[in-house]
């Protein structure tokens, strides 16, 4: 329901829907009186125009935000061709640069051979950087301290979404190579925004923001085309 709304607000114009409460209104309304859930309408709106104004980067004041971005894309779809990478090898790479290294649940062994196929919830581009952005509804606790930055990060350990990120950046990385001439993986991409829905009134604002290092999103890129890889400290 929570990702559905914001959908809707990416396809809407996040800046619109953000000038627009009537327009916001009418379709928490419509959405809410399908389940009963008119008691919802107010504090949905006013949590969704939360989430449009909240500061998306590691510095809060670069006007970064889902109502601030300059382009955008909506569920992008993605393909990934793999030519039988081995997951045991590309757990490892993501293992080490992702996160400190901190531990994690391991992968299963085994091989990925054929076609990852993904949809992106939201890919942006704000002040020449490209992002890619995922929203998360997961329940940490019952208040604002629950979503510290340590417990976000727990919980993407915990449900590898550091994995997923990856290899959504690696999927941007493929694209955007094709797309702009000039391109540079560390000026181009700003890297995977992970925001925390019920977290976006706590100090940490609800964000988990990283970006993987150069090396790793090319390490797998030769990974992933049976190219070889060097050793990465």
């Amino acid at each position: 329901f929570l990702h559905e709304l914001l959908e809707w607000a990416g396809a809407q114009g996040f800046a619109r829907v953000a000038e627009s409460p009537a327009l916001l209104r009418d379709a928490v309304a419509r959405r809410c009186a399908l389940r009963g859930w008119e008691a919802w309408i107010e504090p949905l709106c006013s949590w969704i125009q939360t989430l449009l104004a909240l500061p998306l980067g590691a510095d809060p004041g670069d006007g970064f935000s889902l109502a601030g971005i300059d382009n955008w894309v909506v569920e992008m779809e993605f393909w990934i061709a793999v030519h039988e990478a081995d997951l045991t090898a590309m757990d490892a790479l993501v293992c080490r640069q992702t996160l400190d290294g901190a531990s994690r649940p391991a992968l299963q062994r085994g091989q990925l051979n054929g076609m990852l196929k993904g949809f992106i919830d939201l890919v942006a581009e704000h002040d020449g950087r490209y992002y890619v952005i995922d929203y998360k509804s997961n329940w940490l606790g019952p208040d604002d301290a629950a979503y510290s930055p340590a417990a976000m990060t727990e919980a993407v350990l915990g449900h590898r979404y550091e994995l997923q990120y990856v290899l959504y950046l690696l999927a941007l990385h493929r694209l955007l190579r094709l797309r702009l001439p000039d391109y540079d993986y560390d000026r181009h991409v700003g890297g995977a925004v992970y925001i925390f829905l019920r977290g976006a009134a706590a100090p940490s604002r609800g964000v988990h923001l990283e970006k993987p290092p150069r090396a790793l999103i090319e390490a797998l890129d030769r990974l992933f085309s049976r190219a070889p890889v060097p050793e990465m400290s």
